[in-house]
């Protein structure tokens, strides 16, 4: 059983940005407390159409998630909303896809489960709350 997975689309200026944000995530190994399950390099066309670059040139197992075929964008269903992948990346926009599964929480999820606790939401903060946190955690620190 996968353990929590996470959903990152990162928008980089061309096919360069894309191979070296794609080495990053192969770099995290396979083992360790965050890997990467999957990642592909996309573009969403113009008309809407999607093209997909895997790293090793196959469909990366994870399209069907994303589209039935590459050259077709389909809902992607979250907890509380569905998204398009063309709605996230902007037509002539060029992305990278990745899906990291967080093997650190496993133990924790498992925990929870065996308490009989569910999860009522989950976020994830972003750059400004971040930034905000970071001075809310140097001002206690003093």
């Amino acid at each position: 059983m996968l353990g929590p997975v996470q959903v990152l689309i990162v928008g980089v200026a061309d096919p360069q940005s894309a191979r070296s944000v794609l080495g990053s995530l192969a770099a995290l190994g396979p083992d360790g407390p965050v890997r990467c399950v999957d990642a592909f390099e996309c573009i969403v066309h113009d008309d809407g159409e999607l093209t997909i670059t895997a790293r090793d040139g196959r469909h990366p197992p994870s399209l069907p998630l994303f589209a039935e075929e590459a050259d077709e964008v389909v809902p992607v269903t979250g907890a509380e909303e569905t998204w398009h992948l063309g709605e996230v990346v902007p037509p002539g926009g060029h992305a990278v896809v990745a899906l990291l599964e967080h093997r650190w929480a496993e133990r924790f999820r498992d925990t929870l489960l065996a308490a009989g606790a569910s999860l009522r939401h989950e976020a994830w903060l972003d750059a400004e709350d971040r930034s905000s946190l970071e001075s809310f955690l140097s001002q206690r620190e003093i």
